[in-house]
């Protein structure tokens, strides 16, 4: 789960940004050089990072300066059934039928939907990435104990917002942008 890696020091590097050379508001210091070490011990315990196989891709043509995709074929061509498996990827495919695709049209959050959400992060705190992130940043004064990363986990990926400032309906959220997209006006947006 790559993207998970890279989605993990991302949301600790949003946690720890703006920490001054002291000690901030928001927890300690947290140097690009310790940032480097966090991003490459992520990668390095993902124990749901896919093996050489276990992904094909057919990366098509470019889209050049047109909106349409000149791909004629699928970007994934091949997912390893034993990736697919385990209980983050599980949890995390519940999650894609999950959002009206639509900008500007309002967006929803039933109980199912919810518990989903929910499922996925006690899948992923229950991983060796989540839980080195969840030891760095409580050393690091940015979180006091697992219920409260999972509480920031849930506030930055699925709290819904409104993509646009001058418009109120609630229509998006972190996750959403992020690994299903948006359509506008007829485009695919990530």
């Amino acid at each position: 789960m790559e993207w998970l890696v890279v989605l993990i020091a991302c949301c600790a590097f949003q946690l720890t940004k703006g920490a001054s050379i002291e000690r901030s508001v928001r927890g300690l210091s947290v140097s690009k050089v310790e940032l480097t070490e966090f991003a490459t011990t992520l990668w390095d315990r993902d124990d749901n990072r896919n093996a050489t196989g276990d992904l094909l891709l057919d990366v098509g043509n470019y889209a050049g300066t047109t909106n349409t995709d000149q791909s004629p074929n699928n970007l994934f061509t091949k997912v390893s059934n034993s990736l697919l498996n385990g209980a983050t990827y599980q949890s995390f495919l519940k999650l894609m039928d999950n959002y009206n695709p639509y900008t500007m049209q309002l967006e929803t959050t039933s109980a199912k939907e919810d518990a989903e959400e929910n499922d996925f992060i006690d899948a992923i705190m229950e991983t060796r990435v989540m839980t080195y992130t969840l030891n760095f940043l409580i050393n690091k004064d940015y979180v006091s104990s697992s219920t409260d990363l999972k509480a920031k986990l849930k506030n930055m990926w699925f709290k819904l917002y409104s993509r646009k400032t001058s418009y109120s309906t609630i229509d998006s959220s972190g996750f959403e942008h992020t690994f299903v997209g948006n359509n506008t006006y007829f485009i695919i947006i990530f």
